[in-house]
This record gives structure tokens, sequence and C-alpha cells, in this order.
């Protein structure tokens, strides 16, 4: 699992606060160029951002400003859709789970 960022949500954070992200970076103690990759996606929020994070916005939980995402493979995305497939044209024809 990776712990990703509700950007939408963070962003409306930051507007409610007027900040922007030099603004977030200097609240966070962290550099601004920490707070630019990770809202860019070109680095992922480690524990010590994301416990940064949750500090400046106090009220929030890290439900509302993050998520879970489930690490797997295009290959073994596509092996999951394949076999769903097979088992719901086998559950139209009487054959799985009825």
């Amino acid at each position: 699992m990776r712990i990703k960022i509700k950007f939408e949500v963070l962003r409306e954070y930051m507007r409610h606060n007027n900040w922007d992200e030099k603004d977030l970076a200097e609240k966070m103690g962290v550099a601004y160029v920490t707070v630019y990759r990770v809202l860019r996606k070109k680095r992922e929020p480690g524990n010590e951002f994301i416990a940064k994070l949750l500090n400046v916005f106090e009220g929030a939980t890290f439900d509302e400003l993050f998520y879970l995402e489930d690490c797997i493979t295009k290959r073994e995305r596509g092996k999951v859709k394949e076999d769903l497939a097979i088992v719901r044209s086998k559950r139209r024809e009487g054959g799985v789970g009825k």
C-alpha cells in the first residue's frame, strides 16, 4: 500500500488559510522543493512529510488528507480483470455463485 494525498482537499485547506506552496513549506518546516515535488507527484510523501502536514492543519484527520492505494503492477491488474471477466461469465451461465 502507498499513502497518497487527496490533492483537492489539501488545496482547499491551503486556500482557506490563504497559503501558497511556499507558505505551506514554511509552516511545515520543510524545504519548498519538497512541497513542490510532492504536490506535482514527482515524490511520494514520506512519514515525516505526512506528520508535518497533519500537524500544520491541526483539525484535519489522516483520512481527510490521505488515502491508501494498492501497489499492484499493470500486469497483475490485467490478470485480475481477466479473472473477473471469467467469473462474471460463469456467473451469467449459472456456474458460479448461484
